[in-house]
């Protein structure tokens, strides 16, 4: 990732930064579906300087601002955020394209959407796979890992026009790592293309 552009949201007493990061976001979505499905591009990537989650689930957060990178200026001039956000001027800072400080890169993170099955779809999953019962891959499925308690960003589908969240699990890595994103511009589960962190 060479090419980055950094969005900041203005704070206001009067609204929550979760429901300005709820409309910034479906733009944010839309746009980068549109790369995909018009120009055919899947290499831009999300990241939330200000991240912040504890495993003990006592604190998270999402902060106040947004990376977006790609592997080059033009393709960020063609998703034109300045357009997507035309509307959001009094709730978000958009700063112009800039080159990736090289110098000042401390790391790398990968971005998840996080998605958790539920103990009870887990359980069974299980028992249909392993023809066991119920009762008995509870008791499997009990002893994993439990959900984690990460930051989220309420969605509203343009399809059937219903409310989800996009979960957001951020990851520290040791190395650059290239591959594709989703149309939230983050990793899958399984994924961990990375960007650079600063």
């Amino acid at each position: 990732m060479k090419y980055y552009q950094e969005l900041t949201i203005i704070p206001d007493p009067e609204i929550a930064p979760y429901f300005i990061w709820s409309k910034i976001f479906n733009q944010i979505h839309i746009a980068l579906a549109e790369m995909k499905n018009k120009h055919d591009t899947s290499s831009i990537g999300v990241s939330f300087p200000d991240y912040h989650y504890d495993e003990k689930g006592k604190s998270s957060k999402l902060g106040l601002k947004l990376r977006i990178f790609a592997p080059s200026q033009k393709d960020l001039e063609t998703l034109n955020l300045d357009k997507w956000l035309d509307r959001l001027t009094d709730y978000v800072h958009v700063k112009r394209i800039k080159e990736v400080p090289m110098d000042k890169v401390k790391s790398y993170v990968s971005v998840h959407r996080y998605r958790f099955k539920p103990v009870e779809v887990q359980a069974q999953t299980l028992s249909d796979k392993l023809g066991i019962s119920y009762e008995d891959a509870i008791v499997t499925v009990d002893k994993r890992t439990s959900e984690k308690s990460v930051p989220y960003i309420q969605m509203r589908s343009q399809t059937n026009h219903s409310n989800y969240r996009v979960r957001v699990l951020q990851l520290p890595c040791d190395a650059s790592k290239a591959g594709s994103f989703n149309t939230y511009g983050m990793n899958g589960m399984s994924d961990h293309v990375t960007v650079p962190h600063w």
